[in-house]
């Protein structure tokens, strides 16, 4: 076609060709711009389209530490209490059972290495270090009772308040001022813990329906070797005296408390108040 080659026309026929680039110059401009339109805009949809769609974070909410059912014992494990600088913290007592006891050093026999435990003691310790100590051990039972006038008795708790999910550890240090070691009854029967509130109005006791009243006999170690430590826990609850089915075991509310130990025998009854907390404070 000679009309395309050669342009007809009044005016000079480089006018013609550039008249004609210009014109291919914006089809092919509009031909990069619908492109970019209909094809250019679909990734940023895609994107904002995936970043709409959340992943929920997964959450850890510490789980409150066991509260224990209801009994009229009311006893109860629960964390450890802090204990003073130089010495082992104690194991936690199991529910209803008689409390766990550590000694500073030795093995809880006053000498030599046990091979052994009565019924209600969780095993001996190794000589020459702080441990759990066994009740009834030959060693203890050679020892003699320990003169009420040469111990020197002290009552804490683990924490000062306790949040609803929390149950109560008590710690009681018997030192014994003597030169010689001595052992000393802990048994349920003979060393009751009370909690009273803080009216004086008396709320719980072990000695109100205790699950074994057989002797539990520990050494105290000298003067020199440190307090001998036993550990008591509480689950909340009252209790009524007898054992009577249906009594006791119901949860007491937040407020004062006062724990209170006696120990046949020791005039000393140590006493230490603590609080609970309402729930969800």
């Amino acid at each position: 076609m000679p009309s395309l080659r050669n342009p007809v026309g009044p005016l000079p026929a480089s006018i013609y060709w550039r008249r004609r680039l210009v014109v291919l110059a914006a089809l092919a401009g509009a031909v990069v711009l619908v492109s970019v339109l209909a094809f250019g805009g679909g990734g940023g949809g895609k994107q904002a389209s995936a970043g709409s769609v959340s992943t929920p974070v997964g959450s850890i909410t510490p789980g409150p530490t066991s509260t224990g059912h209801g009994s009229n014992d009311g006893t109860a494990g629960g964390t450890n209490p802090s204990a003073p600088a130089g010495a082992s913290s104690t194991p936690t007592p199991s529910p209803s059972g008689p409390p766990v006891v550590t000694l500073p050093g030795g093995d809880g026999s006053t000498g030599g290495s046990s091979s052994g435990s009565t019924s209600g003691g969780t095993g001996s310790t190794g000589s020459g270090g702080s441990g759990q100590a066994a009740p009834n051990l030959p060693g203890t039972m050679s020892l003699a009772v320990c003169n009420a006038a040469d111990l020197d008795l002290s009552l804490n708790s683990n924490e000062q308040t306790y949040a609803a999910s929390q149950l109560p550890l008590f710690r009681l240090d018997i030192a014994n001022t003597a030169q010689s070691p001595c052992r000393i009854d802990l048994g349920q029967k003979s060393a009751v813990l009370t909690i009273t509130a803080d009216t004086g109005a008396q709320v719980w006791s072990s000695g109100d329906c205790p699950k074994d009243t057989s002797s539990q006999w520990y050494a105290v170690p000298a003067a020199a070797d440190g307090p001998l430590q036993a550990a008591f826990g509480w689950g909340r609850t009252t209790s009524k005296p007898g054992c009577t089915p249906g009594t006791g075991g119901a949860a007491v509310p937040a407020g004062t408390y006062v724990v209170h130990i006696g120990i046949n025998g020791v005039a000393t009854q140590p006493w230490h108040s603590f609080k609970l907390a309402q729930f969800g404070s």
